[in-house]
């Protein structure tokens, strides 16, 4: 298995489902409490995505996406709808030197945090700033890195804004459309995250 560096279309209908899933173990106990336990140390999101009326550039694409991918066998880029944009995002602190910072995206309640690692930005849309200036940098768009062009300042706050990608694919093997008319189709396409290839 594989990643394909390629989105699939984006020309979704109202409609598009996606979220993130949690794996939780609950036990009950004989005093009526629980014990409960996380199994998985990252959510894992999964998405439904509506296509309808499409025309036949768009079927295709979509088509092309299933049949080249081999239905769930290689893994692809998503723009998730409902969260696929970061602003102001602290990734790390100055350190004098050229140190790549990873690009992450922090879910807050209350005191409570999750750090996300995004793996898949859109590179025309990152930006990096320090001290309240924009700072040069080079960013690997498959693993969410960014390098400074000169060393970063020493003891200072970096941050990001970026818009960024899922990596998925597709939760079967067998694809479908239904037929609305000579010149057009609708299809659901069901999703889940994988991370790594």
């Amino acid at each position: 298995m594989s990643f394909i560096d390629a989105r699939i279309n984006d020309k979704v209908d109202i409609g598009f489902v996606g979220g993130p899933a949690w794996q939780t173990l609950v036990v009950p106990l004989a005093s009526g409490r629980n014990r409960r336990r996380q199994e998985w140390a990252m959510p894992h999101h999964k998405y439904t995505v509506d296509y309808t009326t499409l025309d036949p550039t768009v079927q295709n694409d979509i088509l092309a996406a299933f049949l080249a991918c081999h239905g769930q066998m290689h893994t692809f880029a998503l723009k998730d709808w409902n969260d696929y944009r970061a602003r102001g995002q602290v990734i790390g602190q100055g350190d004098g030197a050229a140190t790549p910072m990873q690009l992450v995206k922090v879910y807050a309640f209350g005191p409570a945090r999750y750090v996300r690692t995004i793996t898949l930005p859109v590179e025309r849309t990152v930006r990096v700033f320090q001290g309240g200036a924009q700072v040069p940098c080079t960013v690997d768009r498959l693993t969410g890195l960014v390098t400074p062009q000169a060393p970063w300042l020493a003891g200072q706050d970096i941050t990001a804004d970026f818009d960024f990608n899922v990596r998925v694919r597709f939760s079967s093997d067998f694809f479908g459309f239904t037929r609305d008319s000579h010149v057009s189709a609708h299809t659901t396409v069901e999703l889940v995250e994988e991370f790594g290839t």
